[in-house]
């Protein structure tokens, strides 16, 4: 399995994260995502970073294994930085001025909070959702937070399936994507050399053995769904009906809390225009 991908990718654990039940994950998730958006100051992003932290060591999910969906936005973390960095205009005497730039104690911070909000809100979401949620729970909690939508005739269904069969592939094509690039560089092909104009052209070797992969997968998948007898939500029933416990109300409590807190530490200490 492709480990650079973390999407879709879950890590078996015995942990209080993943006995909760789906659909309170995916409510805990948007949660934290509201708190870490309306940060405003150095408390209330001090008391996040302190939340995702303990999301990591309640889950148990190894450091190596989180590290790795960190690593996957290490590109955009750096241009957030620079963009905040660069082109926020603070008050007072810039601390750097050369050429067209201007660099203020208030745009050095607005970068540092931001990058550091995008890293809680991919901790907390890969957490919560990818590792310690299977896509099949995924797919139906997704569909029962959903079912209201029935009654204006959305194929919650349809949309709940092909979002699993989505999260289901995500590694396989990365492995096909791996396996075809090694055997084109057995063969002599060069894919980090050049111009961007010959790499490109270097690629037309690799995608198109891959869409014929997907599509040879897309119908064997259809297939195999056919043969089964599968016609959609119809007549289905669920081999596991999950039932919250206590334990999800209570996360769901602590998370209404950690936001609630978020609000109010937003009224004390350095404020932060992010």
């Amino acid at each position: 399995m492709n480990t650079r991908i973390t999407l879709g990718q879950y890590y078996p654990a015995d942990s209080p994260i993943h006995r909760l039940d789906g659909r309170f994950k995916i409510i805990l998730m948007i949660v934290y995502m509201v708190a870490a958006f309306i940060c405003r100051s150095v408390p209330s992003f001090s008391l996040l970073i302190l939340s995702a932290l303990i999301l990591v060591f309640v889950s148990r999910v190894p450091l190596r294994v989180i590290f790795r969906s960190i690593r996957m936005i290490l590109v955009i973390l750096f241009i957030t930085f620079l963009l905040n960095m660069f082109l926020f205009r603070g008050e007072g005497e810039p601390l750097v001025s050369f050429w067209i730039f201007r660099i203020y104690t208030a745009g050095i911070l607005r970068a540092v909070f931001m990058a550091l909000r995008l890293v809680c809100i991919i901790v907390a979401t890969t957490l919560l959702i990818s590792y310690t949620t299977t896509p099949v729970d995924i797919t139906h909690s997704l569909e029962s937070l959903l079912s209201p939508l029935k009654l204006i005739r959305i194929p919650v269904h349809s949309f709940s399936m092909m979002m699993f069969i989505a999260l289901r592939f995500i590694p396989t094509l990365a492995d096909d994507t791996d396996r075809i690039m090694t055997a084109q560089k057995a063969r002599g092909a060069n894919f980090t050399e050049g111009s961007l104009v010959s790499r490109v052209k270097s690629l037309v070797p690799v995608l198109i053995p891959l869409f014929v992969s997907s599509f040879r997968r897309a119908e064997e998948l259809a297939v195999a769904m056919e043969c089964r007898c599968y016609h959609g939500d119809y007549g289905r029933t669920k081999m596991k009906v999950s039932k919250p416990g206590f334990a999800d109300f209570a996360a769901l409590a602590i998370f209404a809390l950690l936001l609630a807190a978020v609000i109010l530490l937003n009224r004390f200490g350095i404020e932060v225009a992010v």
